[in-house]
């Protein structure tokens, strides 16, 4: 079993990336992120407006990072595992930002910091793992 704090730290950390992915997916998903981008960053996807891309983040991201955080909570060592499957779909929600949006600066704060999150979530898990 993970010692406690280890294993509090990654549910503190996987909670927090499901309640700003999931928050923020609504947002976008609904139009209340509108002035901070707009539709035409998007030129360079499949998608015209941020409707489908705030369902992915708030199901893909905030829902894996959700079940990673109650996983973890109850049974560490199965968690670490949900974590790291989290931590991958998160790293692949920036780098498909990076790589589609045809955003002004790149890559922005926010995805540095998220980029960072994710890089400890699988860590911290693989630390878990490793020795329990």
């Amino acid at each position: 079993m993970a010692s406690t704090g280890i294993q509090v730290a990654l549910v503190v950390l996987d909670a927090f990336v499901a309640i700003t992915a999931i928050g923020g997916g609504i947002a976008l998903a609904v139009g209340l992120e509108g002035n901070r981008f707009p539709a035409q960053w998007l030129r360079r996807t499949p998608f015209r407006s941020y409707r489908v891309p705030g369902l992915i983040l708030a199901i893909a991201v905030g829902g894996s990072a959700l079940a990673a955080a109650i996983v973890t909570w109850l049974e560490p060592s199965i968690g670490a595992w949900v974590s790291i499957g989290a931590g991958l779909v998160l790293t692949g929600q920036i780098l498909s930002e990076l790589a589609l949006l045809d955003q002004p600066t790149r890559p922005t704060k926010t995805e540095v910091f998220y980029l960072s999150i994710s890089a400890a979530i699988v860590l911290i898990s693989v630390q878990i793992l490793l020795w329990g």
